[in-house]
C-alpha cells in the first residue's frame, strides 16, 4: 500500500501544478503591448524608400508628424487608421494625371499605375505589337503627362486604274481645209494594280506598287484633218525674191491678207505666201514677189527667179500646214 502512494502522489502534484499554469496562461486577463514610444518605421513613397521616426499611434498621425502631403486619389497601404508598431512598412502610390491622345479622342485621367503601360491598360486602351506608343510603355508615369498612341496598319489593296488612249492624227486629202473628224474613238484601257499601304490613325501615309498587270488595252483614238483646198484664181509666170515678212509676198492682183498656193512647175516644190502688198511693178515681167525665205523652199535664191503657177486658196480659215 505504502508503494502505491509512494506512486500515485507524484502523479497527483504534476496534474495540480498542470491546472495552475493553463488558469494562469489561458484564463487571465489579457495584457497588451504598449507602442507609445517613438518608433522606427519604413516609409515607401512612390517607389522611393527612406526610415522615419514617429511617436503617432497610427499611419495617419505618422504621416502628419513627418509633413507627408497626400492628395485625396492617393493611396496608402495599410490603411491610415492602422495602427502603428516599430519597423512596420508604410507604402504611398501617389497619383498621376495623364492625358492619353487615341482613336482620336484625349482622355484626361488620375491613375495610380507605375508605368505608361498600366496606365493604357488600366483606361481599357488595347494597343497592337505596330502602334507607336509616345513616350515607351515602359516609361515611368508623372503628373502631367501626354501619352500619345498612334495605330499603325499595313494592307495589300488592289485598284484598276485607267490607261490613257494615245491619240493619232492623220490627214486627209479627201475632206475639205480645216475640217476634223473621228474616224475611230479612243477607249482608256485598265491596269489592274495591287499596293502595299501604310495607315497612320486611318490615314495612308505611303504606299509601294507590289504588282501590275493590264486587263483591258486601250484603243487608240483617230482624228483626221481635211487638206482639201478650194481654189480660185490661178495664174502662172516668174516669182522673184525680196526682204519681207516670212511667208509673205507682194501681188498686183490679189488683195493683203489672200492666201497663196505657189507651185515651182520646174520641180513641184510648192509654198503658201500670204499677200502683204502691191508687186511686182508692172513692166517688169515678174507675177509675183516672194518672201527670201519662201522663195528658198522652191528654189537657190542664187537663181534669181523661177517659173510659177500661183493659185488663189479661198478655204475658210486656211493656214499653212507645218
Amino acid at each position: 500500500m505504502k508503494n502505491l502512494v509512494k506512486i500515485i502522489l507524484p502523479l497527483v502534484v504534476v496534474v495540480l501544478l498542470s491546472v495552475i499554469l493553463a488558469k494562469y496562461f489561458f484564463f487571465s486577463e489579457k495584457r497588451t503591448l504598449d507602442f507609445s514610444g517613438e518608433k522606427k518605421i519604413s516609409l515607401s513613397d512612390n517607389g522611393l524608400t527612406h526610415e522615419i521616426s514617429s511617436k503617432a499611434r497610427d499611419v495617419a498621425g505618422a504621416l502628419v508628424e513627418n509633413n507627408i502631403q497626400l492628395s485625396e486619389k492617393d493611396e496608402v497601404i495599410p490603411t491610415k487608421n492602422t495602427e502603428l508598431f516599430p519597423g512596420m512598412t508604410i507604402t504611398i502610390r501617389r497619383s498621376a494625371r495623364v492625358k492619353i491622345s487615341v482613336d482620336g479622342s484625349n482622355l484626361e485621367k488620375d491613375t495610380l499605375s507605375k508605368t505608361v503601360l498600366d496606365a493604357i491598360i488600366e483606361n481599357g486602351i488595347s494597343i497592337s505589337p505596330v502602334d507607336k506608343v509616345e513616350p515607351d510603355t515602359e516609361s515611368l508615369l508623372t503628373d502631367g503627362l501626354e501619352i500619345t498612341i498612334t495605330r499603325k496598319n499595313t494592307e495589300e489593296i488592289t485598284v484598276e486604274e485607267p490607261i490613257e488612249f494615245y491619240t493619232v492624227k492623220q490627214k486627209d486629202n479627201k475632206v475639205d481645209w480645216g475640217e476634223k473628224t473621228i474616224s475611230q474613238s479612243g477607249e482608256e484601257g485598265i491596269r489592274e494594280v495591287t499596293y502595299k499601304v501604310d495607315y497612320e490613325n486611318g490615314k495612308e501615309i505611303k504606299r509601294k506598287k507590289l504588282a501590275s498587270k493590264i486587263t483591258k488595252k486601250p484603243v487608240d483614238q483617230i482624228e483626221k484633218t481635211g487638206t482639201k483646198l478650194k481654189i480660185g484664181k490661178a495664174d502662172s509666170g516668174i516669182a522673184s525674191w525680196y526682204n519681207a515678212g516670212e511667208n509673205e509676198c507682194a501681188h498686183r492682183t490679189f488683195p493683203p491678207g489672200t492666201w497663196l498656193r505657189v507651185t515651182n512647175t520646174a520641180n513641184g516644190r510648192q509654198v503658201f505666201v500670204r499677200v502683204a502688198g502691191y508687186g511686182p511693178q508692172a513692166g517688169t515681167g515678174k507675177l509675183i514677189d516672194l518672201d527670201n525665205k519662201a522663195f528658198k523652199q522652191l528654189a537657190p535664191l542664187g537663181q534669181g527667179t523661177a517659173k510659177v503657177k500661183v493659185e488663189e486658196i479661198l478655204s475658210k480659215g486656211f493656214s499653212p500646214i507645218k
